[in-house]
């Protein structure tokens, strides 16, 4: 991507190529991402280092287009760390970009996540009366979009100047006025802490913070990447959507893929950023029974608790906070070997009342002595998440189907070095939210939990399933009821919540729950891959001769509006490597 040296030019780029990208490219990994979460936070913090009147390691910056998916109003923000580090509250510096790309507004801005909209109104009036905007207008005129969420930053707008997208384009507009306006807006949000903010001391006293009775999860997710962000770590568009929905879906997740990826950083500023009880268990090799992991009896008769046994006593003893396990680099050891007991104890889940319970790990009858019977009668409670992560080379072991049809299995094999900052932001002040627990609890156990009104949802998804069964069936590779009720309710979670859209949500069951089964070196194979594919691309070359794995990836890579680019991706890999190899399978 070529590095862009001005705010007008920035803003030229992103005004005359946003809306087609919105309309026909692919969100993840997109060059507009880039350019509004790293390189223009970096061109804007060189500005305000210039200023003799504004110190810039005061200030944070970040910028997004959009959540899992692209957002009809992209925007920047510079917060002051004292006032905010979140957009959901406070007040911030802002460029919004209006929906059509016409216009874009510096503003002074006020998060409205958290706030009444009675509130924000309110003290839009308080503020426009109380601060000295100078000659940026005051007025309700901005216009972004006519979707809800741009209508509350429209109506959120204490101040703004506006730029037209001809006046930037022809240099009307120059690269002077927009850095002399941005140092202006800055000395009066600057003013503005110094004469009127007032600090509210409890928003950093988290630790005393009751949990939030009803997590709202789109917030939570926002909080959760810029916690994340914060922290100095990037992932992936979606992938944090595509976590937390697999968690919701079923506590067990596998985080497989290459070393140096990022897993096990995931799951520890995941469980972070939510304030939840996080415990790292590191895998042996040398495992090879259930008892390497709960526990076991000495010659004396006496329990000696294994290094999962006393976290989950734990998450029995307290349902009001989420307990989240990581078990590292899980296939050092043979899973099937070590995990076989949580993995029947996993297919135990029923509904009892609104809880959802499991049979006992360790029945009470194993106990000899009466100081061990506080372990007894333990269940997989359902505030307890389990994540492993994986290798997947030569030095592990591979998983058998037992182990991926009991888990949502993410690939960490996107790689994009570029994806990085070098904004101070080791010092950000962002809080640890504590979260309810019902933030990640699963409501549904089986389809019937699901509800008549979701019958017509689960009508849809069933029917895709159904039509990808049939081209599995000639491999005899079909999916069964668990993985049809799970993906069903991983779609459910996501229509609920809007955190992805419809296609890009089945596109990650696609890869977590039916490729990774696929594979083998008979000629079924590569038929069945060549029918997947036409199913994720719309494209068919069944009827073809030579080598189609080279024409499949072509394909993909020329064609930003398919269905489901992810699977269509890995399809096309797997086609190519058989027809290479004389071997293909999901993984590396």
């Amino acid at each position: 991507m070529v590095e862009i040296r001005s705010l007008r030019e920035s803003f030229v780029r992103i005004m005359s190529e946003y809306v087609h990208a919105r309309d026909h490219e692919r969100y993840g990994g997109h060059e507009l991402g880039t350019l509004i979460r790293q390189q223009l936070p970096r061109l804007i913090l060189e500005n305000l280092s210039a200023s003799e009147d504004i110190n810039p390691n005061n200030y944070r910056i970040n910028g997004s287009i959009g959540q899992g998916n692209w957002a009809y109003v992209p925007w920047l923000v510079i917060m002051d760390r004292d006032i905010t580090v979140t957009t959901q509250e406070g007040e911030y510096v802002a460029y919004l970009f209006s929906e059509d790309m016409e216009r874009v507004y510096l503003a002074f801005n006020q998060g409205v996540t958290k706030a009444d909209r009675r509130d924000y109104l309110a003290k839009k009036n308080i503020l426009r009366d109380s601060i000295n905007f100078q000659d940026f207008q005051v007025d309700d005129n901005i216009r972004l979009s006519d979707k809800p969420l741009g209508r509350k930053y429209e109506q959120s707008t204490v101040a703004y100047r506006q730029y037209n997208k001809t006046d930037l384009v022809n240099g009307i507009t120059t690269e002077e006025q927009l850095i002399n306006d941005l140092h202006q807006m800055m000395l009066i949000y600057q003013e503005y802490k110094e004469q009127i903010w007032q600090p509210d001391n409890s928003a950093n006293q988290n630790d005393n913070l009751e949990p939030t009775s009803e997590p709202v999860v789109a917030e939570v997710i926002s909080h959760i990447k810029e916690y994340i962000t914060a922290k100095g770590f990037a992932y992936p568009d979606g992938l944090i959507e595509n976590f937390y929905l697999s968690l919701k879906t079923k506590p067990f997740v596998l985080l497989a893929g290459i070393s140096g990826t990022g897993k096990t950083k995931l799951v520890q500023l995941f469980a972070e950023a939510i304030g939840c009880r996080y415990k790292l268990i590191s895998v042996r090799p040398d495992w090879n029974d259930g008892s390497d992991l709960l526990g076991y009896k000495n010659i004396q008769g006496k329990f000696v608790a294994g290094p999962i046994i006393d976290f989950i006593k734990a998450a029995n003893d307290d349902a009001d906070n989420i307990y989240l396990v990581c078990l590292d680099e899980m296939n050092l050891a043979r899973v099937e070997y070590y995990f076989s007991d949580f993995l029947s104890i996993m297919e135990t889940r029923k509904k009892v009342n609104k809880n959802i319970v499991t049979d006992t790990i360790i029945d009470s009858n194993y106990f000899e002595n009466k100081s061990d019977q506080a372990y007894a009668d333990l269940i997989l409670p359902d505030n307890l998440y389990i994540v492993g992560t994986v290798n997947m080379d030569e030095t592990t072991h591979p998983f058998s189907k037992k182990v991926l049809d009991r888990a949502n299995t993410i690939e960490f094999s996107e790689i994009h070095l570029d994806m990085f900052t070098l904004l101070d932001e080791t010092n950000s002040g962002l809080d640890t939210w504590k979260v309810n627990p019902a933030f990640l609890k699963s409501k549904y156990v089986t389809l019937r939990d699901c509800g008549i009104e979701n019958e017509d949802k689960l009508g849809d998804i069933i029917g895709r399933l159904m039509e990808i069964n049939d081209i599995l069936k000639e491999a005899n590779l079909q999916i069964g009821y668990r993985i049809r009720d799970e993906i069903c309710f991983y779609m459910l979670y996501n229509n609920q919540e809007e955190l992805l859209t419809e296609n890009a949500a089945f596109d990650f069951q696609l890869m977590q729950k039916v490729l990774p089964r696929i594979q083998g070196s008979s000629e079924t194979i590569k038929r069945v891959l060549i029918k997947l594919f036409y199913f994720t691309a719309g494209r068919d070359y069944s009827n073809e001769d030579g080598t189609i794995g080279s024409k499949a990836i072509n394909f993909v890579n020329a064609n930003n509006d398919l269905p489901f680019p992810r699977s269509s991706a890995k399809i096309a890999f797997m086609i190519k490597r058989f027809e290479e190899d004389g071997f293909t399978s999901f993984w590396l």
